[in-house]
């Protein structure tokens, strides 16, 4: 009877053991690989990081006049750089050192002809969560249009980087080309 029960015990804990490497070995390659377990969770934190970026500039502030010598990738990293993930502050840098424009590039700010200014007045038109990816997808829209300017949306790509939602890129389109979402 002993052996019986002993031999029971052994074959039901190689069953465990069998059960649970497998179910650790999916935990750690659905962790390892930055995929979302909760789309709801991930839209609604990374939603807050976004309207807080949007929030944290008044439309039309001033963050650096012409004439100053501050170098623009300088005033963007102090003012947007805890929002972007390092790989999107680099894009900027890269883009900017080419020598575009960084008012075409980045939606956030907006020049004038006296100055750089917060460019803030956008509104979310849709979410997209892409939980194999690890990303939240947003297209932004203007609020407010001036009659001479064109529409333009944004497309802004979200990912987690430090435990923080940050933006991971982002695309100015055109509204004639927006009929598509991502």
């Amino acid at each position: 009877m002993k052996v019986h029960t002993l031999r029971y015990k052994v074959e039901k804990s190689d069953q465990v053991r069998r059960i649970r490497l497998p179910i650790l070995l999916a935990a750690i390659a659905l962790f390892a690989t930055g995929c979302i377990v909760n789309t709801k969770a991930a839209e609604r934190e990374s939603l807050e990081a976004l309207e807080t970026l949007l929030a944290s500039h008044e439309d039309g502030e001033i963050l650096r006049e012409h004439g100053s010598s501050e170098p623009i990738q300088e005033v963007i990293e102090r003012e947007y750089g805890a929002w972007f993930t390092e790989d999107y502050q680099n894009k900027i840098n890269e883009l900017i050192e080419a020598g575009q424009s960084p008012s075409m590039n980045i939606f956030l700010i907006r020049t004038t002809e006296y100055a750089v200014v917060a460019n803030s007045q956008y509104g979310v038109l849709h979410t997209k969560v892409n939980r194999r990816e690890g990303t939240v997808q947003y297209r932004l829209h203007p609020q407010k249009v001036q009659p001479p300017e064109k529409i333009n949306y944004v497309d802004i790509e979200m990912s987690k980087e430090g435990g923080d939602w940050k933006i991971n890129d982002a695309e100015i389109v055109e509204a004639i080309y927006a009929d598509f979402f991502f």
